[in-house]
């Protein structure tokens, strides 16, 4: 006879989740019920019940935004995609952040004698970082400017420059990915010179895709060599260990908490739309 698989209440969640995402509270868990993202079983008293999968899915969720800072309307596409079987490498590109805010990354032409007063970058670091290769000015016909590429290259520059690091720290960078292109266009090339339009469509198409795969491969390797220092994620086996000991000494009453009584609404600042 299969055992039942357990069930968790929302406050349960909770603190399994905490335990990896310390601002996670029961509001947010409920708005992103509400936005659709996660669908818990209701008991006949109208209380939630997560089941393991629940909760990986609402770890992802909370993962996305915190590493890839997704908004919740692309999660939720690729929650989608991957409960359909319609996630394929191509879904990577999303996953490793190239939706993020334009705010942050940059969406259009600057003008090089602008660029100090509309970033908050000196113009003294900026040459360090033209200098040094980080970031390329081109010239134009009203004189020189950085194209939308650079500009990313040089508000995310400046997020580094928050922590300490110089523009001569950020040369390593230029040569990674020199080794990587090297690498990716050793793959690729063949294919791109290909006199077949449908096949070199299909070869940009593999090229993009293993951009996102490089990508997502150095987060991965990033992580891993530095969690030593970063929380352990909760496990679900211990937790269940320490519930059913508990549940053997005393049933306890429904928590407070998850009654379906009205809430106010959650701080949406508190998620990265």
């Amino acid at each position: 006879m299969v055992a039942e698989e357990k069930k968790y209440g929302i406050g349960e969640v909770q603190e399994i989740l905490v335990k990896e995402f310390p601002d996670v509270t029961i509001s947010k868990i409920r708005f992103l019920e509400k936005e659709g993202l996660i669908e818990p079983e209701r008991t006949k008293s109208g209380y939630r019940k997560y089941s393991r999968g629940n909760i990986k899915q609402l770890s992802y969720i909370l993962r996305l935004q915190r590493e890839e800072y997704l908004p919740l309307s692309v999660i939720k596409r690729k929650i989608q995609d991957l409960k359909s079987g319609k996630a394929v490498a191509g879904d990577m590109v999303v996953m490793s952040g190239h939706s993020s805010d334009h705010a942050l990354t940059g969406a259009v032409p600057m003008s090089h004698d602008l660029a100090p007063a509309k970033l908050g970058i000196t113009a003294e670091t900026i040459k360090e970082l033209i200098e040094f290769g980080i970031v390329n000015v081109h010239d134009g016909p009203e004189g020189k400017y950085f194209p939308p590429s650079e500009v990313k290259v040089l508000n995310l520059s400046k997020e580094f420059f928050r922590f300490g690091v110089e523009p001569r720290h950020l040369r390593m960078f230029v040569q990674f990915v020199g080794r990587e292109a090297s690498f990716i266009e050793q793959i690729i090339k063949p294919q791109l010179q290909h006199k077949d339009p449908n096949a070199k469509r299909s070869a940009i198409k593999d090229l993009e895709n293993l951009i996102a795969l490089s990508q997502m491969f150095t987060s991965v390797l990033l992580r891993e060599a530095l969690s030593g220092y970063l929380p352990r994620p909760a496990s679900l086996e211990f937790l269940e260990e320490e519930a059913t000991d508990s549940a053997s000494l005393t049933t306890a009453p429904p928590r407070e908490e998850e009654t379906e009584q009205s809430s106010p609404p959650p701080d949406e600042r508190m998620f990265p739309l």
